[in-house]
């Protein structure tokens, strides 16, 4: 067994060594090279894509933050309900399959989930630009079932929100159904003087207090196995501030993680 001093360890930290090792195995693994050596020169000539997962609770922002984070480092952002519905009305095998779950009112199997987002990130666009993914894992044994199937993110950014502040940013948005347009009645207000745009404005059922108060509930309660799951490589950020602040801090804890 191999005793390493502080400054090693200090150093495979600082220049997340594990994971480039752990990145160049599980190519090996994957591909099975007929010259191991030449595959992992040829391997490390080639820039590491990024590979993030993001996850936060309601009114944390998440997809904002998927987006500009797929903006600022050109990966690409998949996220999982988008993908489930795509399968849905492509009517592909597996949308057929979720579609049947789904109508029956139970949770689509993870491993059916998983199955497509692995198909998803195994896509040319993804392989050389590296990813995002939104919206899955929820849970450690969601984690456990993308883990299997090969998917490993390089850092897992979790958005901290408390819940008066979801609340307040969620259950006070309003939509106008003429125009699509939204609004938030403190962020955001519409027109006070145009009376029948207050008046047509309606709320979400998601948006309503007690269906946002279940939906942090089952956050709160899977969070906690993410959390160890990822604990080595999780960044958490407060998603509380302005969301320009937020996005920085988030670009700052992503970039702590790639593998360069």
């Amino acid at each position: 067994m191999v005793n390493f001093t502080d400054d090693a360890i200090a150093y495979m930290r600082e220049h997340n060594v594990a994971f480039i090792m752990e990145h160049i195995l599980r190519n090996i693994l994957r591909d099975l090279p007929p010259d191991p050596a030449a595959y992992i020169h040829d391997l490390m000539e080639r820039p590491i894509p990024p590979q993030i997962l993001l996850a936060g609770p309601p009114g944390s922002g998440r997809r904002s933050q998927c987006r500009a984070l797929a903006e600022h480092f050109g990966v690409v952002h998949v996220s999982s309900g988008e993908l489930l519905r795509a399968e849905v009305e492509a009517g592909s095998e597996a949308g057929i399959l979720a579609e049947s779950f789904l109508r029956a009112g139970t949770l689509v199997p993870n491993a059916l989930i998983t199955g497509m987002i692995r198909r998803r990130l195994e896509e040319k666009d993804a392989k050389t630009r590296g990813w995002i993914l939104d919206g899955f894992p929820r849970s450690q044994e969601q984690a456990e079932a993308m883990e299997a199937e090969g998917i490993a993110p390089h850092v897992c950014i979790m958005l901290d929100l408390p819940d008066d502040i979801a609340y307040e940013r969620i259950e006070h948005r309003r939509t106008d159904p003429a125009t699509g347009l939204t609004y938030h009645l403190l962020y955001n207000p519409p027109p006070k003087d145009d009376v029948a745009l207050c008046e047509r404005l309606t709320q979400d059922e998601n948006d309503r207090r007690e269906v946002v108060q279940r939906r942090l509930k089952v956050y709160r309660n899977t969070a906690e196995g993410l959390l160890r799951h990822y604990g080595a490589i999780l960044e958490r950020v407060d998603a509380s501030h302005d969301i320009d602040d937020v996005t920085k801090d988030v670009i700052a804890a992503v970039q702590k993680h790639l593998l360069q």
